[in-house]
């Protein structure tokens, strides 16, 4: 199989996320996991060497699967490091998720982990630091937040009857929810279009599991983790996350770097999967995490990428604040503005603005 994928593959004319997948999949096996005495089963794939016991873990969010993270299994695996993207069965609350998420790091056979969360795995994977801190080693959390109340009251009476819903229906509730105004890149559409085929492969059961714990009123305790042990990553325009959750989680996390990503999107690490995975081992760097028998030490190549690995880190804060320009500028530029969100379970002739 050949080594890492470029950058903005997505954008390639001759490469997709699909061929891309197609690849990784023919070398790297789904693997799965029993949860003993239920019927949950989580799925994962796995890269690296198995006897690290501080993996790094991918959790995804409402729409994607283990195949979410297939680009950073592929080259934090080819670097050295253990690394574990799951998919969690369907659970019915942050606690009892909690619980089978323990199971499972005890089936790997791992001490504690570097937690990277997307979205609802973020959300997922903070709940777990507040149960189990001594098991986390440090969070990213990429387009995370920390409370589900805002969803909770926007969804409102709907709640209740999710459970009951048809999987056609869980399904383009889930679909809706991208967002769809404002500019775009090419490599975040395609990449929307990918996530959208595997949602394909989720059940009923799952769906409405996911979209409860999404909008149950629910949030995050106190993590009890020092600030350098936490990375935000934020996509840079819309996403399915509010702007108002998305401040309250840099608030939570004061003093924790937070860096703007040049993807636009909710799902960067497909759309632009070098930059994610940049952050995710130069956060571990930060943290004296090398890959297995690597230490801080390096020569040459390796010595100048610790190098500008240590200038990423100092830029993160400002970058935050006043990202970049990296797009081509459109002819008619578009501001950047939030969506207005439509309940998807709400009759089509009903309109918000009357």
């Amino acid at each position: 199989m050949p080594g890492g994928y470029a950058g903005d593959a997505v954008a390639s004319t001759s490469r997709t996320i699909s061929s891309d997948f197609a690849l990784f999949k023919s070398a790297c096996p789904l693997q799965k996991f029993a949860q003993p005495h239920s019927h949950l089963e989580w799925s994962y794939y796995q890269a690296g060497p198995p006897d690290d016991k501080q993996p790094v873990v991918l959790l995804h969010g409402t729409s994607s699967t283990a195949a979410a993270f297939f680009y950073q299994v592929q080259a934090l695996g080819e670097k050295g490091y253990r690394v574990v993207s799951s998919q969690y069965p369907a659970y019915d609350t942050p606690e009892s998720w909690c619980k089978g998420f323990d199971l499972f790091l005890d089936a790997l056979r791992c001490r504690n982990a570097h937690i990277f969360g997307a979205g609802l795995g973020g959300f997922l994977a903070q709940h777990y630091a507040v149960r189990y801190p001594n098991r986390v080693r440090s969070l990213v959390l990429c387009n995370a937040f920390a409370s589900a109340d805002a969803f909770a009251a926007r969804l409102g009476a709907w709640g209740c009857v999710i459970p009951l819903m048809p999987s056609a229906m869980l399904r383009q509730a889930m679909q809706d929810a991208f967002p769809q105004g404002g500019f775009m890149e090419l490599s975040a559409k395609q990449a929307i279009d990918w996530v959208a085929l595997q949602m394909n492969d989720l059940s009923g059961e799952d769906l409405a599991s996911r979209l409860s714990l999404n909008t149950s009123r629910s949030y995050v305790g106190t993590v009890r983790l020092d600030p350098s042990q936490v990375t935000i990553l934020e996509s840079s325009g819309e996403t399915m996350v509010p702007e108002e959750l998305r401040r309250q989680l840099t608030a939570m996390y004061s003093g924790a770097r937070v860096a703007q990503l040049k993807s636009t999107g909710d799902f960067p690490y497909l759309s632009r999967p070098d930059e994610v995975t940049l952050f995710i081992e130069v956060h571990l760097r930060s943290l004296g995490a090398f890959p297995e028998g690597k230490g801080p030490a390096f020569s040459g190549a390796e010595e100048r990428q610790a190098s500008q690995d240590a200038q990423l880190l100092d830029d993160w804060s400002s970058r935050a604040h006043a990202p970049e320009p990296y797009y081509a500028v459109a002819e008619e530029p578009v501001p950047p503005r939030r969506p207005v969100w439509r309940n998807p379970f709400e009759d089509d002739l009903y309109d918000p603005m009357i």
